[in-house]
């Protein structure tokens, strides 16, 4: 089966509500619902131990789809700076930027699985750490031109999507994505050193284009790659359906 449909082997699970015979990674799916239990709504497991084994299959996705790196859009953004008695306009444009680390990713909490009326619902929770983004830099003020390069780097972020596989009329949908728990971010300037009185201005707008432009675009990208694959997987979904049936 092709990695991208990774997550859809969770899919197996629902085989599970009917027979435990089925084997997964080698993991035999009674194993994994031991701790299942039916609180009259449907069956409910957590299914951590079966992540852990699989989340490795997420890396080729992540570059596979150019997730790591990703390209960062070019922005320009005006500000004003007062250096002594007069206020200036002034602008800062950042360009040629990427963003890597999306691969050191691990699950984060419990992953768990929901399964009522032929319906199976997926919550995900990944972790990525030590993330970089990469800017070349150009500030515009009184004449002053000077250029340089960002390096940020940020400690962390969580992903949370759920995913909800429709036995009913065999279609798959993302229910829920978030980009959450966004962690401390450091900045660096490199190249040329800015004169004193722009370093200040010049981060504050940095901070300011990476809370409202640079993390949503992260989120869009990753979003997009998933519902990429969701609308491929409907696109083709009798047949894995049927496949993953075949093994009860």
């Amino acid at each position: 089966m092709n990695k991208k449909y990774t997550a859809l082997l969770l899919v197996a699970l629902v085989v599970a509500a009917e027979a435990n015979t089925i084997k997964l990674k080698g993991l035999p799916v009674s194993k994994l619902l031991e701790n299942s239990n039916w609180d009259g709504l449907g069956l409910q497991a957590t299914v951590n131990d079966y992540v852990d084994e699989t989340i490795d299959m997420i890396v080729p996705f992540i570059k596979e789809n150019g997730l790591d790196p990703m390209e960062l859009p070019e922005v320009i953004e005006g500000f004003e700076v007062r250096p002594v008695l007069i206020t200036y306009s002034a602008w800062l444009k950042i360009h040629d930027g990427y963003m890597t680390g999306l691969v050191n990713v691990a699950r984060s909490g419990d992953q768990e699985v929901n399964y009522f009326a032929k319906m199976l619902r997926v919550r995900v929770q990944l972790q990525f750490r030590d993330l970089e983004f990469i800017y070349k830099y150009l500030v515009k003020v009184m004449n002053i031109g000077p250029t340089g390069g960002i390096r940020a780097t940020l400690n962390r972020f969580l992903i949370i999507f759920d995913v909800l596989l429709d036995f009913n009329n065999d279609e798959v949908h993302l229910q829920q994505f978030r980009l959450t728990e966004i962690g401390r971010l450091r900045v660096r300037f490199t190249g040329n050193i800015l004169t004193d009185w722009l370093v200040n201005p010049v981060l504050n707008v940095f901070l300011r284009i990476f809370d409202t432009i640079i993390i949503k675009v992260v989120e869009l990208n990753i979003r997009s790659a998933i519902q990429d694959v969701i609308d491929h997987i409907n696109t083709n979904v009798k047949d894995i359906i049927n496949m993953i049936e075949s093994y009860n």
